[in-house]
Protein backbone atom coordinates (compact mmCIF):
# COMPACT_ATOMS: atom_id res chain seq x y z
CA UNK A 1 0.00 0.00 0.00
CA UNK A 2 2.70 2.47 0.63
CA UNK A 3 4.71 1.77 -2.20
CA UNK A 4 1.75 2.75 -4.49
CA UNK A 5 0.92 6.12 -2.89
CA UNK A 6 4.48 6.77 -3.05
CA UNK A 7 4.56 5.81 -6.65
CA UNK A 8 1.47 8.27 -7.22
CA UNK A 9 3.13 10.79 -5.51
CA UNK A 10 6.25 10.56 -8.23
CA UNK A 11 3.91 10.87 -11.02
CA UNK A 12 1.60 13.89 -12.52
CA UNK A 13 -1.41 13.38 -14.19
CA UNK A 14 -1.27 15.39 -17.52
CA UNK A 15 -5.04 16.16 -17.56
CA UNK A 16 -4.64 18.87 -14.59
CA UNK A 17 -4.07 21.70 -17.05
CA UNK A 18 -7.35 21.15 -18.42
CA UNK A 19 -8.58 21.93 -15.12
CA UNK A 20 -7.97 25.57 -16.21
CA UNK A 21 -10.22 25.13 -19.40
CA UNK A 22 -13.10 26.27 -17.29
CA UNK A 23 -11.78 29.86 -16.38
CA UNK A 24 -10.49 30.17 -19.66
CA UNK A 25 -14.35 29.67 -21.35
CA UNK A 26 -15.67 32.16 -18.03
CA UNK A 27 -13.51 34.76 -19.09
CA UNK A 28 -14.09 33.94 -23.10
CA UNK A 29 -18.01 34.15 -22.75
CA UNK A 30 -18.71 37.55 -22.24
CA UNK A 31 -15.87 38.75 -24.86
CA UNK A 32 -17.82 36.13 -27.22
CA UNK A 33 -21.01 37.70 -26.91
CA UNK A 34 -19.80 41.61 -27.01
CA UNK A 35 -18.37 40.81 -30.23
CA UNK A 36 -21.94 38.84 -31.25
CA UNK A 37 -23.65 41.98 -30.56
CA UNK A 38 -21.00 43.89 -32.97
CA UNK A 39 -21.81 41.24 -35.74
CA UNK A 40 -25.14 41.56 -35.18
CA UNK A 41 -25.43 45.66 -35.25
CA UNK A 42 -22.74 45.84 -38.36
CA UNK A 43 -24.79 43.14 -40.52
CA UNK A 44 -21.69 41.30 -41.40
CA UNK A 45 -22.36 37.51 -42.16
CA UNK A 46 -19.05 36.72 -43.74
CA UNK A 47 -17.77 33.41 -42.59
CA UNK A 48 -14.12 34.74 -41.13
CA UNK A 49 -16.12 37.05 -38.76
CA UNK A 50 -17.68 34.48 -37.29
CA UNK A 51 -14.63 31.93 -37.24
CA UNK A 52 -13.22 34.49 -35.20
CA UNK A 53 -16.03 34.55 -32.64
CA UNK A 54 -14.85 30.76 -32.17
CA UNK A 55 -11.69 32.27 -31.26
CA UNK A 56 -12.95 34.55 -28.74
CA UNK A 57 -14.85 31.98 -26.43
CA UNK A 58 -11.94 28.88 -26.82
CA UNK A 59 -8.99 31.44 -26.71
CA UNK A 60 -8.42 32.44 -23.35
CA UNK A 61 -8.95 28.95 -22.67
CA UNK A 62 -6.02 27.59 -24.60
CA UNK A 63 -3.65 30.36 -23.14
CA UNK A 64 -4.67 29.36 -19.81
CA UNK A 65 -4.12 25.63 -20.36
CA UNK A 66 -0.82 26.40 -22.64
CA UNK A 67 0.60 28.05 -19.28
CA UNK A 68 -0.42 25.50 -16.89
CA UNK A 69 1.29 22.95 -18.99
CA UNK A 70 4.77 24.93 -19.02
CA UNK A 71 4.22 25.71 -14.79
CA UNK A 72 3.35 22.19 -14.27
CA UNK A 73 6.35 21.00 -16.03
CA UNK A 74 8.22 23.40 -13.82
CA UNK A 75 6.67 21.98 -10.69
CA UNK A 76 7.63 18.16 -12.18
CA UNK A 77 11.47 19.64 -12.53
CA UNK A 78 11.50 20.72 -8.82
CA UNK A 79 11.20 24.90 -9.82
CA UNK A 80 8.47 25.56 -8.61
CA UNK A 81 6.12 24.19 -5.61
CA UNK A 82 2.77 23.00 -5.84
CA UNK A 83 1.60 26.58 -4.05
CA UNK A 84 3.15 28.55 -6.47
CA UNK A 85 1.82 26.93 -9.41
CA UNK A 86 -2.50 27.30 -7.82
CA UNK A 87 -1.31 30.67 -6.64
CA UNK A 88 0.16 32.25 -10.05
CA UNK A 89 -2.55 30.04 -12.20
CA UNK A 90 -4.92 31.55 -9.93
CA UNK A 91 -3.74 34.93 -10.52
CA UNK A 92 -3.24 34.63 -13.98
CA UNK A 93 -6.88 33.62 -14.10
CA UNK A 94 -8.29 36.44 -12.18
CA UNK A 95 -6.17 38.94 -14.18
CA UNK A 96 -7.27 37.51 -17.88
CA UNK A 97 -11.23 38.08 -16.63
CA UNK A 98 -10.35 41.85 -15.39
CA UNK A 99 -8.59 42.65 -18.68
CA UNK A 100 -11.29 40.87 -20.82
CA UNK A 101 -14.10 43.04 -18.39
CA UNK A 102 -15.56 40.33 -16.60
CA UNK A 103 -15.84 41.77 -13.05
CA UNK A 104 -18.71 39.29 -11.69
CA UNK A 105 -21.37 36.17 -12.06
CA UNK A 106 -23.67 38.54 -13.42
CA UNK A 107 -21.49 39.39 -16.90
CA UNK A 108 -21.09 35.66 -17.17
CA UNK A 109 -24.63 35.08 -16.67
CA UNK A 110 -25.71 38.38 -19.00
CA UNK A 111 -23.54 36.95 -22.12
CA UNK A 112 -25.12 33.22 -21.49
CA UNK A 113 -28.49 34.68 -21.45
CA UNK A 114 -27.80 36.92 -24.75
CA UNK A 115 -25.80 33.82 -27.15
CA UNK A 116 -28.46 31.84 -26.05
CA UNK A 117 -31.37 33.91 -27.45
CA UNK A 118 -29.20 34.41 -30.73
CA UNK A 119 -30.64 32.20 -33.68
Amino acid sequence: MADRDSESDDRINDDLDMIWCVPGLVAGLPLTARYAQYLESSGNDQTWLVMLALVTLFGPATALVAVAGVFRKEVQRGRMSWEEYWLLLSGISVAACVFLGVTGIDDVIAAWDYLSSLE
